[in-house]
C-alpha cells in the first residue's frame, strides 16, 4: 500500500535516511560504555561522533541527490566545447583593463528539466555512487574509533572493513565520476544540440547558432579512487598484522 502511495523512489531514500540516524544512536550509546575498557581519550570519542555524523550527512545528501535526479529538476554539470561569448561587430570603448586572447569555459552548471529517463538514471546513479565514497570512509573511521574505545585497536573487523572501504572507494569513486560524466554529456546533448532553428536575422552575423555553446564529451575515468582504494587495502594489511601481534601478546600474558 505504501509503495503504491509514495513510490519506490521515495520509500528507498526514506529508508536510507532512517539507517544513519539509528547507527549514530547505537554508536554513541555503545561508545560511552566502551570508554571504560579502552582508550578514554576525548579525541577518539569526538572523532567517532564526527565521523558518524559525517557518514549520516553524506548518506542523506546522496539519497537527496538521487531522488532529485530522478523526480525533480536536477542541477547538472554539463561539458561544452571551449566557449567564450563574443558579439560580432561590437567594440568596447572602455571598461576591461585586460584583453581576451584564447581559452574559455569547458563546463557549465545548469538546472534542467525534461531530461530523458536514460539521462536521469545515468546522472542519478553517478551521484549516488559518488556520495557513497565519503560514507564508506567516515564509517570506517567511526568503527575504528569505536574498537579503539573498546580496547580492540586491531580487531579483525577493522581490517575487514578497511578492505571493504578500499573496494567501495575504488569502484564507487571510478564508476560514480564516470557515470556523472556520461550523464552530463547526455544532458548537454539534449540541452544544446540544435537541429534546426528560425528567428530574426541579426545584421552582421551570418550564423547566429555560432554564438551558442556546443556539446562536448566528458567520459574520463579518474585514477585517484584506485590509488585511494589501494591505500585502504594496505591499511587493512597493517590492521591484520597488528591483530596477529595483539593475539600473540595476549597469549604471552
Amino acid at each position: 500500500m505504501f509503495a503504491g502511495l509514495f513510490g519506490w523512489h521515495v520509500l528507498i531514500p526514506l529508508a536510507i535516511l532512517v539507517v544513519p540516524i539509528v547507527l549514530i544512536v547505537i554508536f554513541v550509546r555503545r561508545a560511552r560504555r566502551a570508554r571504560t575498557t579502552g582508550d578514554t581519550s576525548p579525541v577518539v570519542s569526538l572523532t567517532l561522533s564526527l565521523a558518524a555524523i559525517w557518514a549520516a550527512v553524506s548518506l542523506i545528501g546522496a539519497a537527496i541527490a538521487f531522488v532529485v535526479a530522478l523526480a525533480g529538476t536536477p542541477t547538472i554539470t554539463i561539458p561544452v566545447n571551449q566557449y567564450w561569448p563574443t558579439v560580432p561587430g561590437l567594440t568596447v570603448d572602455s571598461g576591461p583593463t585586460a584583453s581576451y586572447v584564447s581559452g574559455g569555459f569547458t563546463q557549465a552548471e545548469v538546472t534542467v528539466e525534461g531530461l530523458s529517463p536514460q539521462t536521469r538514471w545515468t546522472w542519478a546513479a553517478g551521484q549516488l555512487l559518488t556520495g557513497l565514497v565519503p560514507v564508506a570512509i567516515a564509517g570506517m573511521i567511526a568503527v575504528a574509533c569505536f574498537q579503539l574505545l573498546a580496547g580492540r585497536a586491531f580487531a579483525p573487523a577493522v581490517a575487514r572493513l578497511s578492505l571493504v572501504t578500499g573496494i567501495v572507494v575504488a569502484v564507487a569513486g571510478c564508476a560514480g565520476e564516470l557515470l556523472s560524466g556520461i550523464g552530463g554529456s547526455m544532458a548537454a546533448n539534449e540541452l544544446l544540440n540544435v537541429v534546426s532553428a528560425h528567428g530574426t536575422v541579426i545584421p552582421g552575423i551570418d550564423d547566429p547558432l555560432s554564438l551558442l555553446p556546443t556539446t562536448s564529451l566528458d567520459w574520463s575515468l579518474p585514477l585517484w579512487p584506485i590509488a585511494a582504494g589501494l591505500a585502504f587495502a594496505a591499511l587493512a594489511a597493517i590492521f591484520r598484522y597488528g591483530s596477529v601481534l595483539q593475539r600473540d601478546t595476549q597469549g604471552l600474558v
